[in-house]
C-alpha cells in the first residue's frame, strides 16, 4: 500500500512538474542575434565553436583573455580518447603538432620498481604546454571558422534571464569590451614575450548585451554562474591540492610515459612538455596550502627523498626557486544540472575530477560531441515567427536535457576512476592490490588502461576490474602471495599456499585484514557511484516549478547554516 501511494505521488508530481512547466504568460522572444553564445574559449569552448560552425550555426564566442596565451599547469595531458573526440571534429592536429608522444603511464613504487601500463595497439595520448594547446585551438576556429563564429576578447557580466511564466530562461548576455577594441596584427603568436596584451586592461570598456536562444558555459569549476543557474551543491572546503614545478634537461625513468611516483607523501605524477622540460605534480592532501617557504621546504626534505636519484637535485633546484613553484587547488563536486532553460555547461563548469588520471579535456570534448549531437537534429536555432520560435525552444531544451541526462555515460567511468584511483594510491594495502593486479598482465592492464585512456566508457567495466582486483587481494591474502601484498622474498611453493589457505579461516588476524580491505573497498567506491549515477534530475526536467522551488529551499538552508556563501570552488 505504502509503495502504490509512494509510486502515485512521484507520478503526479512529475506530470504537474511537465505541465506547469509548459505555461506561458508572455509572448516567446524573437529576432535573437546568433544562435548560439558560447562563453569561455580555452578548451571546451573552441571545439563547440567549430562543432556548431560544421552545422550552419551562428555562434559568438567570448573570451576575457582571448588573444593572450594562458599560462596554467592544468590541461597538460590529453587521453587518446580526447584525441579520437577531437578527430571527429577535425581538430586533433591542434593537439598533436604542439604535443608530445604519450604511449601509457608507468608506476613507480618506493623502492623504484615500476609497472608499465602502456596504451592500446593504435593508441596515443599527447602531453603539452597548455597554453600552446588552447592558442591551436582558438586559432583554428579563428581562421577555419569565420563565416559562422564571432570571437570577442570580452568580458561576460551578466546571464540576461527572464520569465516565460513559471520558470526562467536564458535569452543572452551583458558583457565588457574594450572601448576601441581592434583585433592584434598577429592574434595568437607563439611568443609570449611578444604577445599583445589584453585589450581588456589598456582602455576603457563599454557594455553590451548579445542575444541568443542558447547560451553554452565553457568558463571552468571556478565559474561565478555556476552556482546561480544550477543545482549546484558546493564542498565546505578544497578537497586538495596540487603543486606544480617545471625540471628542464631531465629524463623521464621510462620516455614516452606519463610516471606515477607513489611516493610516501602521495602520487607524483611526471609528463613531458617539450624535449627540455617536464611537469611534476605533487599531491598535497590538505585543503589548505602553507606559503611558498614552506612549500619549498616540504618538497625538498619530504618529497624529493622519495624520487629516482637521477631526478633529484634538479627537483630540489626547481623547488627552492619558489617563483618556479606553482599550485593549484582540487575540487570535488559531483554533475551538476542546469536551473534555468537555455542554459547549459560543459567542461569543468557541469563537474570536476580529479586531475590525477588527466581525464577532464577528454570529459570536455565528449560533452561537445554529445551537445552537438543532440542539437543536430534541429534544422534552425532561431525563428522570427513566435510560434516556431516557442517550437525552436521546446526542441533547444529537449537537445540540453538529453545532454545533461546521458551525460555520464561518457563521464561517468572517467569521473569515478579519477578518484577512485587518488583513494587507492593513499591507502598502502590498496595500492599493493592494485600493483599486484598489473603486475599479472593481459587484460589485467589493458582493461584499467582503456579506462584511463578515455578509450573505453563503460562504468560497468570500471565496476568489473575495480572488484576483481579486490577479489584477487583477497586470494593473495588467503595464500599469502603476491609481490606487494605479502612482501617474502620467497616465492610460496604449492604446498605453502594450501597450507596457508587452511589455516587462513582460523586466523582471526588475517580474516580481519582481508575484511578490513574490502570493506575500505566498498567505500571508497560506492559514494562515487552514487554522487555519478543517484539523482533526481536525470529523471525529470531540472528547470521545471518543482525543481527550482527545491533549489531555493536549498540555497536559503545553505546560506543560513552551511556558510553557504563560502563553500568551494563556487559558494551560493
Amino acid at each position: 500500500m505504502f509503495c502504490t501511494f509512494t509510486l502515485l505521488v512521484v507520478v503526479t508530481v512529475l506530470i504537474l512538474n511537465h505541465v506547469l512547466s509548459r505555461l506561458r504568460f508572455k509572448p516567446t522572444r524573437t529576432n535573437y542575434d546568433y544562435d548560439a553564445i558560447i562563453v569561455g574559449g580555452s578548451i571546451a569552448g573552441p571545439v563547440m565553436a567549430k562543432a556548431l560552425s560544421e552545422q550552419n550555426r551562428k555562434v559568438l564566442l567570448l573570451e576575457r583573455s582571448l588573444f593572450v596565451k594562458p599560462d596554467r599547469i592544468v590541461g597538460e595531458l590529453l587521453q587518446p580518447g580526447g584525441i579520437n573526440a577531437l578527430k571527429q571534429v577535425n581538430m586533433d592536429g591542434c593537439a598533436t603538432s604542439v604535443g608530445m608522444p604519450c604511449e601509457g603511464y608507468m608506476l613507480l613504487d618506493s623502492k623504484g620498481a615500476g609497472v608499465k601500463l602502456p596504451y592500446g595497439a593504435g593508441f596515443q595520448g599527447v602531453s603539452f604546454h597548455f597554453g600552446d594547446f588552447v592558442n591551436n585551438l582558438r586559432e583554428h576556429v579563428w581562421y577555419n571558422c569565420s563565416s559562422n563564429v564571432t570571437m570577442l576578447e570580452a568580458t561576460v557580466n551578466t546571464v540576461l534571464v527572464e520569465s516565460t511564466g513559471l520558470l526562467e530562461r536564458a535569452y543572452g548576455v551583458e558583457y565588457s569590451i574594450s572601448e576601441d577594441y581592434k583585433v592584434p596584427e598577429t592574434p595568437f603568436r607563439r611568443d609570449v614575450s611578444a604577445q599583445p596584451q589584453s585589450t581588456e586592461t589598456t582602455t576603457a570598456t563599454v557594455r553590451r548585451v548579445a542575444t541568443a536562444p542558447l547560451i553554452i558555459m565553457c568558463d571552468g569549476g571556478s565559474s561565478k554562474f555556476k552556482s546561480k543557474y544550477q543545482h549546484y551543491t558546493p564542498a565546505q572546503d578544497y578537497h586538495s591540492n596540487f603543486v606544480g614545478l617545471i625540471l628542464r634537461n631531465v629524463q623521464l625513468p621510462s620516455e614516452k610515459y606519463g610516471t606515477v611516483f607513489l611516493a610516501k607523501t602521495g602520487p607524483v605524477l611526471s609528463y613531458r612538455l617539450d624535449p627540455n622540460e617536464l611537469r611534476m605534480l605533487v599531491d598535497y592532501n590538505k585543503p589548505n596550502l602553507p606559503d611558498l617557504g614552506q612549500q619549498s621546504k616540504w618538497l625538498v626534505e619530504e618529497v624529493a627523498p622519495g624520487l629516482p636519484a637521477e631526478m633529484r637535485s634538479e627537483f630540489i633546484r626547481a623547488a627552492k626557486d619558489t617563483s618556479r613553484i606553482r599550485s593549484m587547488p582540487v575540487a570535488h563536486y559531483p554533475a551538476t544540472f542546469p536551473s534555468i532553460r537555455g542554459y547549459v555547461g560543459l567542461g569543468d563548469h557541469a563537474n570536476q575530477r580529479h586531475p590525477l588520471t588527466g581525464g577532464g579535456m577528454t570529459c570536455a570534448f565528449n560533452d561537445v560531441l554529445r551537445l552537438a549531437g543532440s542539437l543536430a537534429v534541429i534544422p534552425r536555432l532561431r525563428g522570427n515567427d513566435v510560434n516556431d520560435m516557442t517550437e525552436i525552444e521546446d526542441r533547444i531544451q529537449k537537445a540540453i536535457l538529453q545532454y545533461s541526462q546521458k551525460r555520464f555515460l561518457h563521464c561517468g567511468s572517467i569521473n569515478i576512476l579519477s578518484w577512485a584511483l587518488y583513494a587507492v594510491f593513499q591507502s598502502p594495502p590498496l595500492r599493493d592490490a592494485c600493483l599486484d593486479y598489473f603486475m599479472l598482465g593481459g587484460d589485467c592492464v589493458d582493461g584499467p588502461i582503456s579506462l584511463l585512456s578515455g578509450m573505453e566508457l563503460s562504468s560497468l567495466t570500471l565496476l568489473f576490474h575495480y572488484y576483481r582486483v579486490m577479489i584477487f587481494y583477497l586470494l593473495n591474502t588467503v595464500t599469502c602471495t603476491g609481490a606487494y601484498s605479502c612482501r617474502d622474498e620467497k616465492k610460496p611453493s604449492f604446498s605453502q599456499k594450501c597450507f596457508n589457505a587452511a589455516i587462513f579461516l582460523v586466523n582471526p588476524f588475517r580474516l580481519a585484514g582481508a575484511l578490513r580491505i574490502l570493506l575500505s573497498a566498498t567505500l571508497v567506491f560506492a559514494p562515487l557511484v552514487y554522487y555519478e549515477f543517484v539523482s533526481l534530475w536525470i529523471l525529470m526536467d531540472p528547470t521545471g516549478v518543482f525543481p527550482n522551488m527545491a533549489r531555493k529551499m536549498k540555497i536559503l538552508l545553505y546560506r543560513v547554516f552551511f556558510d553557504g556563501k563560502h563553500r568551494k570552488p563556487v559558494g551560493i
